[in-house]
């Protein structure tokens, strides 16, 4: 199957906003490290995510304070809504994507509030008085990264947020949910969930797992939702945990996104398309990436997959920080466009070889890919 459409005739032809996402919206501190000495001495993970208080954040960051920092917006789906809403056109169209999410009510959320709209996103934060807007600390080292952060505001999300949010529904076509976001509102994904179902015909869920380490406390939350998406994104160390929450046994973290295709299909006993014109009609979809020397894969319907090898960027790599969101927000762009797996796989790709020759998670200047 052939690309139907350009990604440009397809947002002209949509009605906006036509995507949602729900995340912890973060205020990014980006530093590169001459050597690994902060990480050792706050134990900090390499190629990792953890979480830590506040006044730890506090210490390393007094630790940094002789070292350049670039500050971004941040959070995983609050970067997949940016560069999204850039690869559909940026500020010279309507926003595309709706983005929603706690901020506290400080200097700091306000910037950010800012600087997310600059790029033509459509807020929809919920404003706590007593919480501070979450912070990130992405801390680079070669190509490796270490992710330090303090969700604050972030982490509190209610059903009244969402009651108060007054999203508009109607021709919505995806929702997105970061696994971050499940951590503390699991009930306020359900509910959107269900109210989209109830307006929306064909509404696509979209669900990434986001981080290996909430599996330790949230395992059934996420296994929960990964039964209620459409689409599931993961990394291979985040799909290897669901594969084990799961009690799906397997030889090569390969098969993984083939067992979860599988399973799923089994457990909702529903029967999958066989052809690329209706691959979205399916509920077992899975995206799978393996980092930077091996390929990315998708998985729909009964087993069918395409595989697509990242994209070697002309530029030195500077940051792998957005690379996963990046992909996803490139996948999400040939879904809105109604392209076959392969080719929104590629173009996740290319998206990300472009986001990480930067430092941060930085909207390009240039328009699309």
């Amino acid at each position: 199957m052939v690309e139907k459409q350009t990604l440009a005739k397809a947002v002209h032809l949509l009605k906006t906003p036509a995507v949602v996402m729900f995340g912890n919206p973060l205020m990014d501190f980006v530093v590169t490290l001459e050597d690994e000495s902060i990480l050792e001495k706050y134990q900090l993970p390499m190629d990792g995510e953890i979480e830590i208080e506040e006044t730890k954040i506090s210490q390393i960051l007094a630790d940094l304070s002789l070292c350049e920092k670039r500050i971004t917006p941040g959070g995983c789906a609050q970067n997949t809504a940016r560069l999204l809403q850039w690869l559909c056109g940026g500020k010279r169209v309507s926003p595309v994507v709706i983005y929603c999410g706690g901020v506290g009510n400080d200097c700091r959320g306000s910037s950010l509030d800012k600087l997310v709209k600059a790029d033509g996103i459509q807020t929809k934060y919920a404003i706590h008085s007593t919480l501070p807007t979450g912070i990130c600390i992405s801390l680079i080292c070669g190509q490796s990264r270490s992710l330090v952060a303090n969700l604050g505001a972030a982490s509190v999300y209610t059903l009244i947020d969402l009651k108060r949010s007054n999203l508009p529904l109607d021709g919505l076509k995806i929702i997105y949910i970061e696994g971050f976001f499940l951590t503390h509102s699991l009930d306020v994904a359900k509910e959107i969930i269900v109210l989209t179902q109830e307006k929306c015909k064909n509404i696509i869920v979209a669900f990434n797992l986001s981080g290996e380490y909430i599996f330790e406390k949230h395992q059934a939350a996420i296994c929960e939702m990964v039964g209620l998406a459409k689409i599931v994104f993961g990394n291979a160390r985040e799909m290897t945990a669901l594969a084990n929450a799961l009690n799906i046994q397997f030889e090569n973290v390969t098969d993984i996104p083939f067992l979860l295709n599988s399973s799923k299909r089994v457990a909702v006993s529903v029967a999958s398309a066989n052809i690329e014109d209706d691959w979205l009609t399916n509920n077992d979809i899975f995206v799978m990436t393996q980092g930077g020397s091996a390929p990315a894969i998708v998985v729909w319907g009964e087993g069918h997959s395409a595989q697509v090898h990242p994209k070697k960027p002309k530029e030195p790599i500077v940051d792998t920080t957005g690379a996963g969101d990046s992909l996803v927000a490139g996948f999400l762009a040939g879904v809105l466009a109604q392209w076959d797996p392969k080719s929104c796989l590629k173009c996740g790709c290319r998206t990300a070889a472009k986001i990480i020759t930067k430092l941060g998670v930085d909207v390009p200047e240039s328009d699309g890919i």
